[in-house]
């Protein structure tokens, strides 16, 4: 029962042992990808053997393990520095529509909240209440209904001010 256990375990385990003494390159596909691997194909570029499967002979331009971790770093911090740049591009980039539209609607809901928050004598009477908030409840359903009116043709409010005719 023994003998059969150990054949058994030898015939999965002398398979697996090949993969821990193989060779290990470094390449980047025609993606762009840097891919790591124990053969790389044909149209690959920037082949490198990073691994050499026997230690005790080392290839010609093989590096030593602390050269490949720096290198690691290095293209780690590499890839930090570019994420770093894409992120300064967005935030620089100008808002697009929906960016506009959703800060425009957080600005008038905001205003409308606080208008309701403050004592009727903040206003003078219910009525400028009512007609200030309104205001800006109209300002809300016009950017809903159709932003580009609203960001086309600004109104002001001149509160219960009535505008003075031009002459």
């Amino acid at each position: 029962m023994r003998l059969r256990l150990l054949i058994a375990l030898g015939c999965f385990l002398v398979p697996g042992l090949s993969y821990l003494n193989a060779d290990v390159f470094r390449w980047i596909d025609r993606d762009g990808t840097v891919v790591f691997g124990n053969r790389p194909p044909t149209d690959a570029r920037e082949v490198r053997l990073m691994f050499r499967e026997d230690p005790a002979a080392p290839a010609a331009g093989e590096s030593s393990i602390e050269s490949v971790l720096e290198e690691l770093e290095a293209e780690k911090a590499r890839e930090e520095e570019a994420r770093r740049r894409a992120a300064a591009v967005r935030q620089a980039a100008p808002p697009t529509r929906e960016e506009l539209i959703a800060r425009e609607r957080e600005k008038l809901e905001k205003i409308i909240a606080e208008l309701e928050e403050q004592p009727l004598e903040f206003f003078g009477s219910q009525k400028n209440k009512r007609t200030r908030i309104g205001y800006y409840r109209y300002r809300l359903e016009t950017l809903l209904a159709d932003p580009d009116r609203y960001f086309s043709v600004p109104e002001p409010f001149e509160g219960n001010i009535k505008p003075q005719a031009q002459e």
